[in-house]
């Protein structure tokens, strides 16, 4: 029975199942990050129309943002994200460096952005130029957040396939 059980747990099915449940998360972590994209940028487009600089609020909501990236990162880069595909799929491994390396970058970036929007002084010209760099930020984001998206489906799909 105890050897039945065992061997039950080993089979392919069960791995596949459970990185897709993974994947589903990760989606709906995804999702999430891009509706607050879009938060962000009705906000600042409502600013706008009013002339209202706020760098402070704006400073404060980027590091939300921060935060819910920065817990989205992690739970790519845990093995759960990636272990069931590495496992099925070894050339997967590769990709995982490089994500951790923008991961990092894009998060120093944020934070940057952030602190000096929080300063007392900004040292932005105008508005507008802050207005410039959240939306390369936000538009390099979405881009780089689409891109990872794709390629964990693609290897999901892949480990998906019955291997004869």
């Amino acid at each position: 029975m105890g050897m039945k059980y065992q061997y039950k747990m080993k089979r392919p099915e069960e791995s596949v199942k459970k990185s897709h449940e993974h994947l589903q998360y990760l989606l709906d972590e995804h999702e999430q990050i891009l509706s607050h994209i879009k938060d962000l940028n009705q906000w600042w487009a409502e600013l706008d129309e009013h002339g209202m600089p706020k760098y402070g609020e704006m400073g404060t909501r980027m590091e939300g943002l921060r935060d819910l990236l920065s817990k989205h990162f992690n739970d790519e880069e845990q093995e759960g994200y990636f272990k069931p595909l590495m496992d099925e799929e070894p050339g997967f491994c590769i990709m995982v460096p490089d994500f951790q390396k923008q991961h990092k970058e894009f998060l120093t970036r944020l934070d940057d952005f952030s602190n000096r929007l929080k300063q007392p002084e900004p040292p932005f010209h105008n508005w507008n130029e802050a207005l410039l760099e959240l939306q390369r930020l936000l538009a390099e984001l979405r881009i780089n957040e689409n891109r990872e998206i794709e390629r964990v489906r693609e290897a999901f799909e892949e480990s998906s396939l019955p291997n004869d």
